[in-house]
């Protein structure tokens, strides 16, 4: 079929023929059923030429071991590409993957992210509440609890201001000396955390803690009554048609417990994008309201204004998200995962884009950012 792109000039409108590998991308993801309409790049004012460069940048190996990059735009699929390449399973090598829409793919601590969603949901209209509670009250059975740990409130863990002792941002996750390495090797993870001295006043600073997401897994269980992947199959992966999942604990941890918050979630590529679109669309899903839109906008606000992870001065931290102003002005939700998986929330633009990639501990990339700049740079 002969496919044009039209200008409107002062004078009259001009229509050139798109180059073949613009082609190729100004049509629609293929149809695939599980909650997603999808609808052509055009519609989202995504310019193909701009979209094929992406394409061929990432084919060329411009940008390395991508593996999947999705757009929605007001709740269709409007973008899905797929590329071959090395992958892992939660830190075990798999070689090389022949990625598509059915393939799995770890998203490390875009976990964090989702584990944040389920909060809200267990929470409802006591999240007020719930937030200025002292963390140790969710736990009232435990004992051991670590010294200053009574300052600590549930909005200083989502936050990751909780200040306590923790190593995670100097020691590599390869080092057994890494305390998110340390939580896993435990057979009791909730109690390594809360056993931890606090270091820095609460609120103070930010530092990153995988402990932090597993105690809210425990605040969730606590009070759901059900561990963490038991009650995101009922409230969020159920009714959002998300059947094909894994999600890993420690073997060193009880089966009958919660699963690993902070990295252990595997979806397929479109049913990550679901996540985003609750994000953008204010806790719906194709107009269902599943999460509280007041939860949506809380955990995206920007509590903590300055984050060290990603370009200065853009990020800083929500409830396990990262809310932003990008230099152009545009806001920006993100999620992060190690190896370069992402979720970027544009709600200025209506779009929502899911990255995954295999690039796990190296962090000298940024190809995250880097398709996010190309997608904004092709919305005409």
């Amino acid at each position: 079929m002969f496919t044009r792109r039209c200008f409107v000039s002062a004078l009259m409108a001009i229509c050139l023929p798109l180059s073949a590998a613009a082609q190729e991308v100004a049509t629609a993801p293929a149809a695939l059923g599980g909650g997603w309409p999808v609808a052509e790049p055009a519609e989202a004012g995504l310019d193909p030429d701009a979209l094929a460069a992406l394409v061929e940048k990432i084919d060329g190996g411009g940008m390395p071991n991508v593996h999947a990059v999705l757009i929605e735009h007001k709740g269709r699929l409007v973008f899905e590409r797929y590329w071959p390449g090395e992958d892992e399973n939660w830190g075990q090598p798999l070689g090389r993957i022949e990625h598509g829409p059915t393939t799995q793919h770890d998203l490390r601590s875009v976990t964090k992210s989702v584990t944040s969603v389920l909060l809200g949901i267990a929470l409802g209209e006591t999240a007020d509440a719930a937030l200025a509670r002292p963390i140790a009250s969710f736990f009232p059975d435990r004992d051991g609890l670590g010294a200053g740990l009574d300052a600590v409130t549930l909005h200083h863990v989502l936050t990751m201001t909780a200040g306590l002792e923790w190593n995670e941002m100097v020691v590599p996750y390869t080092d057994s000396r890494n305390d998110e390495i340390r939580l896993y090797m435990t057979d009791d993870p909730i109690g390594l955390v809360l056993a931890r001295a606090v270091r820095d006043a609460p609120g103070s600073q930010w530092y990153y803690n995988g402990g932090l997401t597993q105690l809210t897994a425990g605040v969730i269980e606590n009070l759901t009554g059900e561990p963490l992947d038991t009650y995101a199959e009922e409230v969020l992966f159920g009714p959002l048609g998300i059947t094909d999942y894994t999600w890993h604990r420690s073997m060193n941890w009880p089966t009958d417990g919660s699963p690993s918050a902070a990295s252990g979630l595997r979806l397929r590529a479109r049913d990550l994008a679901k996540i985003g679109s609750l994000i953008l669309n204010d806790g719906k899903w194709q107009g269902r309201q599943m999460v509280p839109a007041d939860w949506v906008a809380a955990s995206t606000t920007r509590h903590v204004q300055d984050n060290p992870w990603g370009p200065p001065g853009v990020y800083g931290y929500g409830y396990f998200w990262y809310p932003g102003t990008l230099r152009s002005g545009q806001r920006v939700v993100r999620a992060v995962g190690n190896g370069d998986q992402r979720i970027f929330v544009l709600p200025d633009a209506e779009l929502a884009i899911t990255v995954f990639a295999g690039n796990y501990n190296d962090f000298s990339h940024l190809v995250g950012e880097r398709i996010m700049g190309l997608i904004i740079d092709a919305l005409q």
